[in-house]
C-alpha cells in the first residue's frame, strides 16, 4: 500500500469527506460530475455517478463501495471503461492528523490489458497532485 498524503485533520473528518464520492469534484482534477445515486447513509453498497473529462472527452462511470470500516478503511470499485478498477484507502491517526494510504488495481479485459500498465503509470503520475489537492481542500476548510 502506498503512502499518499498526511492531512492535518482528524481521521473521522478526512474519512467522511473522501468516502463520500459526491465530493470527488472538489479535489480530483479530472472529475467534473460526482453525485450519490443510491439512497441512504454511506456504506457498503452506496453508489455514485462520477464523470471525468480527459482530453476533451467525457467519461461517465459508477463507483460502488464494496467494503467499509468507518473512519479506518474502505474499498470501492469503478466500472470506468475500458479500465475498471478497485481501490483501497486506509486512514490512520497520527500525531499531525491523518495518514492516508492506498492502492489501485486496474481490471482491464481482453486487448485492453495491454494498456493497463500505461494507465497505471498515468494515474501514479497524477497521484501526488491529486492528494495534494485533497490536503489543501481539507486543511483550508478547517480554518
Amino acid at each position: 500500500m502506498n503512502d499518499l498524503v498526511t492531512i492535518n485533520r482528524p481521521p473521522q473528518d478526512v474519512f467522511d469527506f473522501v468516502a463520500n464520492h459526491a465530493n470527488d469534484k472538489l479535489w480530483k482534477p479530472f472529475v467534473t460530475v460526482s453525485k450519490q445515486i443510491s439512497a441512504g447513509a454511506i456504506g457498503v453498497g452506496t453508489r455514485f455517478e462520477v464523470g471525468t473529462l480527459i482530453s476533451n472527452r467525457y467519461f461517465a462511470s459508477n463507483v460502488e463501495i464494496v467494503e467499509y470500516e468507518p473512519h479506518r478503511w474502505y474499498v470501492y470499485k469503478s466500472n470506468a471503461q475500458p479500465f475498471p478498477f478497485i481501490a483501497q484507502l486506509s486512514f490512520e491517526s497520527i500525531t499531525s492528523g491523518t495518514a492516508i494510504r492506498g492502492q489501485v488495481e486496474f481490471q482491464a479485459h481482453g486487448l485492453w490489458k495491454v494498456f493497463a500498465p500505461i494507465i497505471q503509470a498515468f494515474f501514479k503520475s497524477q497521484e501526488k497532485h491529486t492528494f495534494s489537492q485533497l490536503k489543501k481542500v481539507l486543511e483550508n476548510a478547517s480554518q
